[in-house]
């Protein structure tokens, strides 16, 4: 079994959060529930697609997003970031920074970068590279989803459905559905914290 393991929501609203902005730079974080040693990432909260640096808003969405996985019996576990340039597929630096932040919430914590030509229609692997943080350092796990000896990854989708699935989803033009922290800085009604909308569009896909 694998250490960490990506849920369809979580895997799907960070893929609909970058298919939303296809021409920015997009992040988020991941939220976590761990048991007996393992870590799922359950869900996934999208903060931006107009800034990419410390901010005080990025102070004020991460203590709402500690707060609402907090009532949800919830660690916030990860971070997301796809580049605007599809060819880039490193941790950028203002991304590791970001991401940093989370090892005082989570000294498990892990950055994915996602790969935007892995997102394609006829592309067969998740959309994601791992970085765990060793010796201070940001390091790609680059074979994070690939099967060793033991039949078993670092990484894995949590079933052989969330690829296809989120695919149609972005076929599907779901992602009209998905708002992040700067839509909700212009209107406060949106709920960028759940997308409960999207959620529900996804566990009826």
């Amino acid at each position: 079994m694998s250490k960490h393991t990506i849920s369809l929501q979580a895997y799907a609203k960070a893929v609909l959060h970058c298919a939303k902005y296809p021409w920015a730079t997009v992040h988020g974080l991941l939220l976590t529930e761990k048991k007996d040693g393992k870590i799922r990432y359950v869900d996934a909260i999208p903060l931006a697609h107009t800034w990419t640096q410390f901010t005080p808003m990025f102070d004020v969405a991460l203590q709402q997003i500690q707060l609402h996985a907090k009532t949800n019996g919830l660690s916030i576990g990860g971070y997301y970031v796809v580049h605007e340039d599809v060819n880039v597929t490193q941790l950028p630096e203002f991304s590791a920074l970001l991401a940093k932040t989370l090892l005082g919430v989570s000294d498990d914590a892990v950055a994915f970068v996602i790969d935007a030509k892995k997102l394609a229609p006829e592309s067969k692997e998740p959309g994601l590279i791992p970085y765990v943080n060793t010796d201070s350092q940001w390091k790609a796990v680059p074979a994070g989803f690939a099967t060793n000896k033991n039949g078993s990854a670092e990484f894995a989708l949590e079933n052989n459905r969330v690829l296809a699935t989120a695919k149609r989803l972005v076929a599907e033009r779901a992602e009209v559905a998905i708002h992040d922290f700067d839509e909700h800085l212009d209107d406060v009604t949106l709920d960028w914290l759940q997308n409960p909308l999207l959620n529900e569009r996804i566990k009826t896909a």
